[in-house]
């Protein structure tokens, strides 16, 4: 006589889901809380060792270690920011993109420099409704991730495209491409597009996917292997955005 398998009833298993990712919420929350004071003792003794003298190669290194500490520091606040996303009422605003655009990649400038990759970003005056700090957790996971995989000699271009009422953040890159069977599940945790190489844990566009969501902005992917990708962001555009100075893609 074969064994019975018995169904637990759909209302609890969506509970346990729910309590699954609640704990896991809260796990995010307190790492992304907790690893910031390591960094901070890192940072520390990094301005300690400079201040008491190094010479200039070996100041250029330890800038570069400060400069991926606090990327990395970066990295757990947009961690434990998204973990809660969905516990905390989201407010929007009018944000300018060009300063905000500005900034984010200067985060990723000394990285891009260092892997040979030439990261640009085309100035625009317009302004779009939305949190300024949540954007650019989005913002910086997805130009992250292109200078990652753009690869030595590689090109990222972030820009704007303006579509009626709504603005579209591009972040293109001219890396190998993502293979069509992995682009279904790319905003999943953990999914790193078939990569090996130790890149990441496969987090990034995880969070981007969740504070998107959160703001009720769309992502959207293109890729063609061999061609590169374009991630992008589609905003609503802010009442009374700056005209002047646009500089669009395409």
């Amino acid at each position: 006589m074969g064994m019975m398998m018995v169904t637990p009833p759909v209302g609890d298993a969506l509970l346990r889901a729910d309590a699954a990712r609640s704990a896991m919420a809260r796990l995010l929350a307190v790492a992304g809380h907790d690893l910031k004071q390591p960094l901070q003792v890192a940072l520390m003794a990094i301005e300690r060792a400079v201040s008491d003298g190094v010479g200039p190669r070996a100041a250029i290194r330890l800038g570069q270690a400060s400069d991926a500490l606090v990327r990395l520091g970066r990295d757990l606040d947009d961690l434990a920011r998204s973990s809660q996303v969905d516990n905390a009422p989201t407010s929007l605003g009018p944000v300018l993109l060009g300063p905000l655009l500005a900034k984010v990649a200067a985060e990723w400038q000394p990285y891009a420099e260092v892997v040979g990759v030439q990261l640009q970003v085309r100035s625009t005056g317009l302004r779009v409704e939305s949190e300024a700090a949540m954007l650019a957790t989005i913002l910086r996971n997805l130009i992250g991730n292109a200078v990652k995989y753009a690869g030595r000699g590689g090109r990222v271009i972030v820009g704007c495209r303006r579509r009626g009422g709504r603005i579209t953040i591009e972040v293109h890159d001219d890396g190998p491409g993502i293979p069509p069977g992995r682009l279904s599940g790319i905003f999943e945790a953990f999914d790193r597009a078939g990569r090996r190489d130790g890149a990441g844990l496969g987090l990034g566009l995880h969070i981007v996917r969740q504070t998107a969501q959160a703001l009720g902005h769309s992502i959207g992917v293109q890729s063609r292997c061999g061609r590169g990708s374009i991630f992008g962001v589609t905003v609503d555009r802010s009442t009374g955005a700056a005209l002047d100075n646009i500089s669009a893609l395409g």
